[in-house]
């Protein structure tokens, strides 16, 4: 068991997350606590997609996700999508 979430790491030494926009094109630079931008050339608001470590290994992630629901930290749409991807185990 882990002494703490392995996921910690990425607040203390954030990555930059490369994506391109889904409806233009657009590169999008996110933070790892980043979890959506708007897109300064089409302004439809782009989602970063979830890394593959915790929502896939984690046997909390649905614990994890509604308090981070509950914070107010991610919206209850994007807390609705990151459920799916966990259904999808």
């Amino acid at each position: 068991m882990f002494r703490r979430c392995p996921g910690i790491r990425s607040l203390i030494e954030p990555q930059i997350i490369i994506r391109r926009c889904p409806f233009c094109g657009e590169e999008l630079e996110f933070f790892e606590h980043e979890t959506q931008l708007e897109c300064p050339k089409c302004g439809r608001m782009v989602h970063r997609e979830p890394t593959n470590t915790c929502l896939s290994w984690c046997d909390h992630a649905d614990k994890c996700i509604a308090d981070l629901e509950n914070r107010g930290v991610i919206s209850r749409a994007r807390a609705e999508e990151l459920r799916k991807l966990i259904e999808k185990k």
